[in-house]
């Protein structure tokens, strides 16, 4: 009876922490820094990317007060869908505007500690979930340990107390585990279907993810047809609901977010292009611009480019585009124009990644410390605290990968197939998308099903220790 209240307290614990946590982050860092070049300001918390959900939810807010329906709300879907709506949501229903300045960028203060709290209940219920699904499926001891990685877990736990879409994207994680792994009732498969949709909304790595989930029922499900029917017509069913808010606003149906198409050609094609021709990250986009000027010219696109002093690079292109459905247009181009690199240099394109995939494995606890501190991840990274802090991270990482090989020998001993197979394509697919990228944060999403190899690693190294003692005395 005392076993079974033991991880919901940890649970209830660690949402505790959180919102410690949180309070502490507002406390500190909910400030408008001047900058020091210009009169324009920037908030410590929300900046860059967030400032681009949360100032996407508060003119969505402001949509749906003035009268226009939702599905004319929002801007280009240029990004992540649902980290804007969910910010609309708290900032319509608890009638707050995001900005006290909005020309000059300034941030009101002291009106989100509630919008971290909801966030980190629901990452914290999610867990309570989890929980009650694998609880008669392993022991007390590895349910315990996995709760506890997941809970507490600093590289994890930090973004509970911030404004970057990981938290939400992990909950979501985490309950289409708890529903893969229980059952297949006609509601949940449903759902299935409904919270994968709804983890590409949050994330764009997650849009093809939805074929992990069929190659997993396909070779486990008695009823394939009927649950890849019911997983389809969920999953389908949202992102007809986006289609239609992006045709409603633009006059063109279409569901992947522009980044999902040019990310490649901004990161990746930059980095090895201009390596491998030996031109500098400028020339590279001037390049760019002028094949894309030509596209532009016969596809009879509208343009109208602001600073006309210069040679126009391909994002000054991009941005001048009038119609929004053009721009859809033109991100296909981008993308086209990526395969035709990839084709032309293949050797220097996986080498690159195989060096950013590498890199990619080293953890880092510190980086909303560091977010929060600095103006820029540039500054930061230039930083001697950046470097002080490398030998704590590789120890830190070689210590957690250790537990989890160890794990990963275990699960294999126990034969527990049904659950690896979708542990591991879980973890190659959430990798291997995203890995040529190199960003240290982006290991998280395949962290969520490896704390499961955690959890087995460090029971059996407990449980050698015991062996161990026993045989000592």
């Amino acid at each position: 009876m005392i076993k079974n209240r033991v991880i919901p307290f940890i649970i209830f614990l660690s949402f505790f922490f959180s919102c410690l946590l949180s309070i502490n982050n507002i406390y500190k860092y909910d400030k408008n820094i001047k900058n020091i070049d210009n009169n324009t300001y920037y908030h410590q918390m929300i900046k860059f990317d967030t400032l681009r959900f949360m100032s996407g939810g508060d003119k969505i807010k402001d949509q749906l007060k003035n009268g226009i329906g939702f599905f004319a709300t929002g801007d280009e879907n240029f990004t992540k869908y649902l980290p804007s709506r969910i910010a609309a949501a708290y900032y319509y229903f608890f009638n707050l505007d995001l900005f006290s300045d909005s020309e000059k960028k300034i941030i009101k203060t002291g009106i989100h500690v509630p919008f971290l709290v909801i966030q980190s209940f629901f990452y914290y219920l999610s867990l309570l979930i989890l929980y009650y699904s694998i609880k008669n499926k392993f022991n007390f001891r590895i349910c315990l340990l996995i709760i506890i990685f997941l809970s507490l877990e600093p590289t994890i736990f930090q973004y509970h107390s911030t404004f970057w879409s990981e938290t939400y994207f992990f909950s979501l994680q985490i309950i289409l585990l708890s529903l893969i792994i229980n059952n297949e009732k006609t509601l949940s498969l449903f759902l299935v279907g409904l919270i994968t949709s709804f983890l590409a909304l949050q994330k764009e790595l997650a849009y093809f993810y939805i074929i992990i989930i069929i190659i997993y029922y396909i070779t486990f499900s008695k009823r394939r047809i009927k649950a890849l029917s019911l997983i389809f017509l969920s999953f389908l069913l949202i992102q007809l609901i986006v289609g239609f808010n992006n045709y409603e606003r633009s006059g063109k149906f279409y569901i992947l977010p522009a980044t999902t198409k040019f990310d490649l050609h901004l990161i990746l094609v930059k980095n090895v292009v201009t390596k491998k021709e030996n031109i500098t990250e400028k020339e590279f986009f001037i390049n760019e611009g002028i094949v894309a000027l030509d596209f532009l010219k016969k596809s009879s696109i509208n343009y109208k480019i602001q600073n006309k002093s210069k040679s126009p690079d391909l994002w000054e292109y991009r941005e001048g585009i009038l119609n929004e459905k053009d721009r859809v247009i033109f991100d296909e181009f981008i993308l086209e124009r990526s395969r035709y690199f990839f084709f032309r240099y293949p050797i220097n394109f996986l080498t690159h990644a195989a060096i950013k995939s590498i890199h990619m494995l080293l953890l880092n606890p510190f980086h909303i410390y560091s977010d929060h501190k600095y103006a820029s991840g540039e500054i930061y990274y230039g930083s001697k605290e950046h470097k002080d802090l490398i030998p704590f991270r590789i120890i830190y990482s070689i210590i957690i990968y250790i537990i989890i090989l160890i794990g990963l020998i275990k699960s294999f001993n126990k034969k527990y197939f049904k659950i690896n197979l979708y542990l591991f394509l879980s973890i190659f697919y959430f990798y291997f998308t995203i890995s040529w990228h190199g960003n240290t944060r982006y290991i998280l999403p395949s962290f969520i099903y490896l704390s499961f190899f955690f959890g087995f690693g460090l029971d059996k190294i407990i449980h050698y220790c015991k062996n161990t003692k026993k045989i000592i005395k």
